[in-house]
């Protein structure tokens, strides 16, 4: 009996052991972790002009998000690097950001060259990339982004075409060159472009693949109209190369006269403003681009940046503003905050173009309506500062397009409209 009493006690205290070391605790609920948000931006060289304000815009989304309970109830972190336009240092930046800020999505960067790059460290790390300014058609390839990249500006797949149609069709020029930087932007749209006229019936006299940040461009430049005098230029650039190619330019324009029409690339008044004061004419200059966000959320977003930081948003603000917002969604939508988790809900909560699901809104007070929305189930529909940006299955939203010029002020303004629908319709 004794022996059996012995033996009691002995189970009896390793049982009490092992409840004191947990053995029959039941698991733990995982500890849930904050949404963490990188930011690959131009800071310096060539596109320099628009990274500051990009970064600008996503800080205040992010700070507005936080104000209202954050997601999941977790505030959002932001941390972000420089990648000076390059496309080795966008990748180091990245790579830094996924492995010492663990960041879940990355929005950035700008140089559709630089976003390249990011993409191939992000589908490695199961990171989602938004960009909010890289054009090039290379994108809407889910060979090279594994589903991976989405972007809040529309493709040059449709800005060639549109710029090929107003040049033949509203300016009546049949005969245009093509310059374009030597990158993945200035390759994709110089090849979009002269696809579309050229089929239109019009000719493309030469297309010059120019290398960036050249001390001249004159020989490129003379090889250009020595293929003949074009009724005008179609040119793809950023601001750096493209100063210094319109001065050599201007330097030559009495032998070299000529039409110029820029890429959205060129859509900064700095730059503008930088060619005025060489010199150089702008009066006549034209450009393409996505069309100038407008409307009742844009302008209560500018007002909001205007408040925060003293001046009105840049070009492709408004874009880095809805790429945070989106990953927030997507991450809320989700209940969590990794990778995978939110790339699986990123086209769903853009919504489609016929306007289905729970509409959605970026700002004070519109967070917490979307966490609501959230809760009661059901499609959603986000809707932007910079426009409805309902994604396809490769991440790229459609748009209208504006054609810009400069009022009397040298102030770049818009000069005409072409819709959404009209657009579709040229790339059906």
């Amino acid at each position: 009996m004794w022996i059996g009493i012995a033996a009691v006690v002995v189970v009896v205290v390793i049982i009490l052991a092992l409840f004191a070391a947990g053995v029959f605790n039941p698991p733990a609920t995982p500890t849930a972790t904050p949404l963490r948000i990188g930011a690959v931006l131009s800071m310096s060289g060539g596109l320099a002009a628009y990274g500051p304000d990009i970064l600008k815009a996503i800080q205040l989304a992010v700070s507005e998000i936080n104000s209202q309970g954050g997601v999941n109830g977790m505030n959002v972190t932001l941390n972000y690097g420089d990648d000076a336009t390059l496309p080795a240092t966008g990748a180091q930046v990245a790579t830094t950001l996924i492995q010492q800020n663990h960041v879940s999505a990355i929005i950035g960067s700008l140089a559709s060259g630089v976003s390249a790059s990011v993409i191939s460290v992000c589908a490695q790390n199961n990171v989602v990339e938004v960009s909010p300014a890289s054009t090039s058609p290379l994108f809407s390839n889910l060979t090279l982004t594994k589903g991976w990249f989405f972007r809040t500006v529309p493709s040059d797949a449709l800005q060639g075409v549109v710029a090929a149609h107003y040049l033949y069709t509203n300016r009546s020029f049949r005969n245009v060159a093509v310059i374009g930087i030597d990158n993945p932007y200035g390759n994709g749209l110089a090849s979009v472009f002269q696809t579309a006229f050229e089929a239109l019936g019009g000719h493309v006299t030469v297309k010059e693949i120019v290398p960036e940040k050249l001390a001249s461009y004159t020989t490129y430049l003379q090889t250009v109209f020595a293929a003949g005098q074009p009724d005008a230029i179609y040119f793809i650039a950023f601001p750096d190369t493209g100063l210094q190619l319109m001065k050599d330019w201007y330097a030559n324009h009495a032998s070299w006269p000529t039409n110029w029409t820029f890429s959205e690339g060129l859509q900064a008044q700095s730059f503008i403003d930088s060619l005025v004061s060489n010199s150089v004419p702008v009066q006549a200059i034209q450009g393409s681009a996505p069309v100038s966000p407008a409307g009742a959320l844009y302008d209560a977003f500018a007002n909001r940046f205007n408040a925060a930081y003293s001046h009105m948003p840049g070009l492709f603000a408004s874009q880095g503003y809805d790429a945070a917002y989106m990953i927030a969604l997507a991450a809320q939508k989700a209940g969590a905050t990794d990778g995978p988790s939110i790339k699986a809900q990123m086209i769903p909560i853009s919504g489609t173009s016929a306007g289905t699901g729970t509409k959605v809104y970026p700002g004070p007070g519109n967070w917490t309506a979307a966490r609501a929305a959230v809760t009661a189930g059901g499609a959603l529909n986000y809707e932007g500062a910079s426009g409805s940006l309902n994604w396809n299955q490769y991440g790229d939203p459609t748009s209208s397009y504006e054609i810009w010029g400069m009022n009397t002020s040298n102030q770049i303004t818009e000069l005409q409209f072409f819709p959404e629908a009209q657009v579709i319709a040229w790339t059906s």
